[in-house]
């Protein structure tokens, strides 16, 4: 058993350590190229050509007449549910 805890320990820490070199080497050596690849990259978008084609359409909701529509579905609703209450009292007198 102690040899076991020991080999978990051991991992554990070999783990640790990795994990911090790698810490250490993205904080300080990588940093600056990280920020340099994607600049680059943005001299080649043209962002012109593309509006026209790809913009979304948009939809303007009147909400006098959403709620009115709501309106109309509750009643609906509400008649559809009387109805059914209607005929479950038939059925069972």
């Amino acid at each position: 058993m102690k040899k076991f805890l020991k080999f978990v320990v051991g991992v554990a820490g070999a783990a640790a350590a990795g994990f911090g070199a790698y810490c250490a080497y993205k904080k300080f050596v990588a940093k600056d190229t990280e920020e340099d690849d994607f600049d680059d990259d943005i001299d080649d978008f043209d962002l012109d050509e593309d509006e026209d084609e790809n913009s979304p359409e948009y939809i303007k909701i009147n909400p006098d007449e959403a709620a009115e529509d709501v309106k109309d579905a509750l009643d609906d609703a509400k008649d559809a549910v009387e109805d059914a209450a209607e005929d479950i009292k038939d059925a069972f007198n």
